[in-house]
């Protein structure tokens, strides 16, 4: 059986009920693959790129699986399109928003997937939750501490308390 892989996702919504968006497509990775390890708080932040949208709540995720990154990549996807995503702007607004930041220690350059995520040592939305979660993550990748524009709105222990409830007691949060 394949080993288990560390990977850390960023999450995203500013559409909807941007609050239910993050747990609902937190609870359709931890059925399709993944193992939740932890979590960051969720943060509200502005807009990057594209500006005239609403802001966003964002957050990071750490979690073990044994897909391969190209499947991981495939229910990631799935997760945006069971959230009803629309890909009409770049950088637009959007019910969900999931990206691989990383997946241990890989260097990737494919034409779908480059790992570490290329611009997340520009995005305080990142760099912020996966801070919070794992500082020795940040100097073992020299990212930058960057927090500017985002502010908590929701712990990491009550996000986890409340997926815990959506997926159950066995679902292992």
């Amino acid at each position: 059986m394949k080993p288990f892989a560390q990977t850390w996702l960023s999450l995203g919504s500013n559409l909807g009920d941007r609050l239910e968006n993050l747990l609902a497509g937190t609870a359709f990775l931890l059925s399709h693959g993944l193992e939740w390890k932890n979590g960051s708080g969720v943060y509200e932040t502005e807009p990057v790129g594209y500006t005239a949208q609403p802001a966003f709540l964002n957050m990071v995720i750490h979690a073990k699986t044994r897909l391969s990154p190209l499947a991981l990549l495939e229910v990631c996807q799935q997760a945006e399109k069971a959230l009803l995503r629309q890909r009409t702007i770049r950088w637009g607004p959007r019910t969900l928003d999931v990206d691989i930041l990383l997946i241990d220690d890989l260097i990737l350059h494919l034409s779908a997937l480059t790992l570490p995520h290329p611009r997340m040592a520009e995005r305080a939305f990142v760099l912020g939750p996966l801070g919070e979660m794992d500082p020795g993550l940040m100097t073992k990748w020299t990212l930058p501490h960057l927090t500017e524009g985002i502010r908590l709105q929701m712990p990491a222990s009550d996000f986890r308390d409340r997926l815990s409830r959506i997926i159950g007691e066995d679902g292992a949060v």
